[in-house]
């Protein structure tokens, strides 16, 4: 079953001197390949929406893959990348600490966690919405009685106020699924994402 999903947001070191997401574009064309972005491996979430970024702005960054968000997230922190594509549910403790600038929320509309950041929609940049979700699997073979049990109790979890609280505070919107609309969602994100793959010529090394 689906748990729920939460933006992607754009944030960059501080010593990146933009301000907004059309200003790092400009930075970029005027330094091409100066500028290298954090992804917490290849093909995922933080590493298509940067593709997706380029892709739409016509810019150059370096890609710098890592196992995991955590390690990605803090080394931009510390400067060695410049730029990085995490969740909001990543992101907000760090931009609110000022450790790092979000420049665009990657949606199609802003965060209430912080309503002064615009989507890269709004800055003109078209083509980039991705969001993060976080869903439950049970191996393969796992039988039906016992998926639909288990989807039952997760969605009873999901209902519970302090919980969607919980998620919302930290970024997340609570979403459920069945376990049959869990299958065709997923199918669905596979078709987007090959297209993403293609028109970047994302390789697996």
């Amino acid at each position: 079953g689906m748990l729920g999903s939460s933006a992607t947001v754009m944030v960059v070191n501080p010593s990146v001197k933009a301000a907004s997401a059309k200003e790092l574009v400009a930075l970029l064309k005027t330094a091409p390949d100066k500028t290298s972005y954090a992804s917490a491996g290849n093909g995922t979430a933080p590493h298509f929406a940067a593709e997706m970024f380029k892709l739409s702005t016509g810019t150059s960054m370096l890609h710098v893959p890592y196992k995991g968000s955590a390690p990605a997230i803090t080394d931009t922190l510390a400067g060695q990348t410049q730029v990085m594509f995490p969740s909001l549910f990543t992101a907000v403790p760090y931009v609110k600490a000022g450790k790092l600038k979000a420049l665009g929320v990657a949606g199609t509309k802003r965060s209430a966690l912080m309503p002064d950041v615009p989507t890269l929609q709004e800055q003109g940049i078209a083509d980039v919405d991705v969001s993060q979700w976080y869903g439950i699997f049970a191996p393969a073979k796992t039988p039906a009685p016992i998926v639909a049990q288990l989807n039952k109790v997760l969605n009873e979890v999901l209902a519970d106020k302090s919980v969607i609280k919980r998620l919302e505070d930290h970024g997340a919107e609570v979403s459920t699924m069945t376990p049959e609309q869990m299958r065709a969602y997923v199918a669905q994100e596979q078709v987007k994402w090959k297209k993403v793959v293609q028109a970047a010529r994302i390789s697996a090394d």
